[in-house]
C-alpha cells in the first residue's frame, strides 16, 4: 500500500525552501539568516522583491534597525540580496533576492523590475544633461524614482518636470539668488503634481526646452568663474506672456 502523498496544512504563504536557503544557512550569520528567512516569506514570488522600511523589518524580528542595516550590509557582501534604502529608517525601500538565492523562475513581474531600472536610468540622464543638478543619483534619489514608476508616472512628464525645474532656478539665479544646485530629485515632485494639475501646450516645452540653452550655458560660465561680466538679460521672461520662468505660474500661462 503507498503512502498517502503530503499536504500542507496552509496551502497559501508558504515558501519552497530549496537548495539555495540551505546555501544561505551556511555563510550567514544566525541574525542575517534570520532576516533573509523573513525575505523570503514576505517578498513577490515572481521577482523576489520586497518594498518596506527598516523600521517594518526590524519590528517584525524584533531586532534594533541598527541590527537590520547590519544584516542587510552581510547579505549584499555575500551576494544574496541588493538593497535600495534612503537615509531615513521609516522611509520605504526595496530589498530584492539576487536570482542565486531565489528558488523560483522569474515571471513577468521580473521584467517590470527591468522596466524600472530602464525607468531610473533614463530618470538620471535627464537630472546629468541640467548643469544646475548634482550629477550623482543618491539612494534616496533612486527609491523615489522607483515609486514614481509604481505609480505609473510617464518619463516625459518627469522630464518636463526636470526642465520646468531647472528653468526656475536658472531665473532665480539671474534674478540675483544663490547659485546653488539642486541636490535632490525630490526637488521636483511638486513640479510633478502641479503638471499633472494642468494642460499645457506642447509648444510651451518646446520653446522652453530652447530658451533653457543659454541661459544655462550663463550659468556653467559663472560657475566656471570665466565670465565676470553683468550679463542679466530678459531671459526669465516668457516673450509670449510675459510670465517668469523662475515664479509661480508658467505653467498656468500656457494651460487652457
Amino acid at each position: 500500500m503507498s503512502p498517502s502523498p503530503l499536504s500542507l496544512k496552509n496551502p497559501k504563504g508558504w515558501f519552497a525552501a530549496a537548495a539555495e536557503v540551505a546555501q544561505a544557512l551556511m555563510i550567514l550569520s544566525d541574525g542575517a539568516f534570520k532576516l533573509f528567512v523573513y525575505l523570503c516569506l514576505n517578498a513577490r514570488r515572481d521577482t523576489g522583491v520586497l518594498h518596506a522600511t527598516q523600521t517594518h523589518m526590524a519590528r517584525g524580528l524584533k531586532k534594533s534597525q541598527g541590527a537590520i542595516r547590519k544584516y542587510l550590509r552581510e547579505m549584499e557582501t555575500a551576494g544574496i540580496c541588493k538593497c535600495r534604502f534612503g537615509h531615513s529608517p521609516v522611509a520605504q525601500g526595496i530589498v530584492e533576492i539576487t536570482d542565486a538565492y531565489w528558488p523560483y523562475l522569474p515571471g513577468k513581474a521580473k521584467e517590470g523590475t527591468d522596466a524600472a531600472d530602464t525607468f531610473v536610468s533614463e530618470v538620471q540622464k535627464m537630472l546629468q544633461a541640467r548643469a544646475c543638478v548634482h550629477a550623482s543619483l543618491s539612494t534616496a534619489d533612486e527609491v523615489l524614482a522607483r515609486q514614481w514608476f509604481s505609480r505609473g508616472v510617464p518619463l516625459q512628464r518627469v522630464g518636463q518636470a526636470i526642465l520646468l525645474g531647472c528653468s526656475r532656478k536658472y531665473s532665480s539665479w539671474r534674478n540675483n539668488q544663490t547659485h546653488t544646485p539642486i541636490l535632490s530629485l525630490a526637488y521636483f515632485e511638486p513640479i510633478l503634481d502641479e503638471i499633472a494639475q494642468q494642460k499645457i501646450q506642447d509648444e510651451y516645452w518646446e520653446y522652453l526646452s530652447i530658451r533653457i540653452q543659454r541661459i544655462e550655458g550663463l550659468w556653467i560660465e559663472k560657475h566656471k568663474e570665466v565670465d565676470g561680466s553683468d550679463s542679466r538679460t530678459s531671459l526669465a521672461r516668457d516673450p509670449q506672456t510675459g510670465a517668469d520662468l523662475s515664479g509661480e505660474e508658467p505653467a498656468e500661462a500656457k494651460a487652457r
